[in-house]
């Protein structure tokens, strides 16, 4: 967006600053926890008997880890009881007796567990030393990479994938995290469990599957970094690149012979409904629903031959998406319902749980990512048509602008709608959360859009797509705070916010603002009921 996006490339007058590869660049020349001179005054051992304490204090709270971290940890094969033995063999006679664990002599799988465990008590117990150590064995662990690398059995997917879950979660490193995974395929490819195989073997395979397939399209968009699938799948939404053809088809063949979930076929045949009584079963087929639409939006809209696209090209697949969201959201039980427009998330936002933070998200961006390239249509249309004029030939009628369809205008008003959704959902974990939490760099991106689609709007003659979401220039506040603080900002995403603060900056020099009797504040996206009501620029 910053390098194609005119209304943002006209205002960012940054010299030297690369918009499509100034992620990468920023990660090699860090000076933090990945690069070869990073020291820390935290000692580099310690008692086995933490260690434990922390594994029961992050087992104890799994509920409030993500996704993804909770089903490696319940099916993945990173039990409570795995991961305690792993520590408990180093307390030998007599009873009671500690151990001093020193992280140079540790190995990789040890160090892995030791650091997410620390570093979450740190978090909840608000206990600086031990984020320091978790910190310094993640580090140890990066020494080791390649030991994990190397094995080739079903023991080591586990740890590769919490590798690449901390990457994104804990120190947002996507090309790292994308490394891991590419490496990854002749490991899935090749251990697939014999039909001989326990019931409990080819479960937990099932979960290396269903993580991989969310993971491949998480992390980063037009850096031509390369390509991997949930993990992959959510790394490839931000880095750009299409999954291999031979591990798709893997991946799609065993999910269809679980008799759990099956991938829907978007395109296809109406979503299959999980039983409402197992709660685990439908969380993971909505992640996977909503990921495999979000993976058919990447492949029918950002492609290179989609480029510059116009509205009645991608109409077809807007529709059919569209249909299919929100056919999947009436067939979700209540339970697991959300608001879905900014004036009832105010009102619901203290009632719905912190649970459904992620699932909702999801899906706030998939309609965002799917009407995007409309919205960027009509933002840039007179620039799109004055090439289009210059390359038309006098034959033949002139078509009219599919701008004019009223259609368009509503794409638009779901895609302003659904990075207001994420602003909000990130603002309110913010300022309701007791503590840092973990937060996938991947989301983070869709933030940043989120972030830079309000500012061109609001500068633009569709402002009026922005009318009962409050005043924008609070919206944005909300959305730089949530950018600013939290556990995950790595210095890529600390340079994307100085990036839209720069642009922002331009364009209130570039526009004085006119003062607007219709436009309502926003203070907080968690409002009382009775505060929200006396709002009269705020309406479902």
């Amino acid at each position: 967006m910053f390098n194609y996006w005119a209304h943002l490339t006209v205002k960012l007058r940054i010299p030297g600053l690369e918009p499509l590869a100034y992620v990468g660049q920023v990660d090699d020349n860090g000076t933090g926890l990945f690069s070869a001179g990073f020291e820390t005054p935290a000692p580099a051992e310690i008692p086995v008997s933490v260690v434990i304490r922390c594994i029961e204090s992050l087992f104890a709270n799994i509920e409030g880890l993500p996704f993804v971290f909770r089903h490696l940890f319940l099916y993945g094969g990173l039990s409570f009881e795995a991961c305690v033995d792993m520590f408990r063999r180093h307390m030998g006679p007599p009873p009671g007796h500690d151990v001093l664990l020193a992280f140079n002599k540790q190995p990789i799988e040890e160090l892995l567990v030791q650091a997410i465990a620390l570093k979450h008590t740190a978090i909840v117990a608000r206990e600086r030393m031990l984020g320091d150590q978790a910190d310094l064995s993640f580090r140890h662990a990066l020494q080791q990479v390649w030991v994990v690398q190397a094995q080739q059995t079903p023991q080591a997917l586990p740890f590769r994938l919490l590798f690449v879950i901390m990457l994104l979660y804990l120190y947002g490193r996507p090309h790292h995290a994308l490394g891991i995974l590419q490496n990854l395929e002749p490991l899935v490819w090749n251990t697939a469990p014999k039909p001989h195989d326990s019931p409990a073997t080819k479960a937990q395979y099932e979960a290396y599957l269903y993580l991989y397939f969310i993971l491949e399209r998480y992390p980063m968009p037009n850096l031509r970094y390369g390509c991997i699938l949930m993990s992959i799948s959510d790394i490839l939404s931000e880095i750009d690149g299409v999954p291999s053809d031979r591990l798709h088809t893997v991946i799609v063949a065993a999910l269809n012979r679980t008799t759990a979930v099956t991938v829907p076929q978007v395109l296809g045949n109406e979503p299959i409904q999980a039983s409402v009584d197992n709660y685990q079963s439908l969380e993971l087929q909505t992640h996977l629903q909503l990921r495999a639409y979000m993976n058919t939006i990447l492949e029918h809209m950002y492609s290179a031959q989609r480029a510059y696209c116009r509205p009645d090209e991608v109409a077809g697949v807007i529709t059919e998406i569209g249909r299919r969201l929100d056919l999947w959201y009436w067939n979700l039980p209540l339970n697991l319902r959300f608001p879905r427009h900014p004036s009832s998330f105010r009102l619901a936002s203290n009632n719905v749980s912190h649970l459904l933070d992620e699932l909702r998200f999801r899906y706030y961006a998939t309609i965002f990512l799917v009407n995007r390239p409309i919205l960027y249509h009509v933002l840039h249309a007179r620039y799109q048509n004055a090439v289009s004029a210059t390359n038309a030939t006098n034959a033949g009628p002139s078509v009219q602008d599919p701008i004019l369809d009223p259609w368009v205008y509503e794409s638009c008003h779901n895609c302003v709608q659904n990075a207001t959704m994420i602003i909000l959902l990130h603002s309110k974990r913010h300022e309701t959360t007791r503590h840092e939490y973990f937060e996938s760099w991947s989301n983070l991106q869709h933030l940043i859009a989120a972030y830079a689609i309000i500012l061109q709007v609001q500068a633009s003659a569709i402002s009026i797509l922005l009318q009962g979401y409050g005043d924008p220039e609070q919206l944005l506040d909300l959305a730089d705070a949530a950018l600013e603080h939290g556990l995950n900002r790595p210095p890529n995403v600390r340079e994307s916010l100085g990036i839209l603060r720069h642009i922002r900056e331009n364009f209130r020099r570039d526009t004085p603002r006119t003062p607007s009797s219709t436009r309502c504040r926003i203070t907080s996206p968690v409002q009382s009921v009775a505060s929200h009501q006396s709002q009269p620029g705020s309406r479902s």
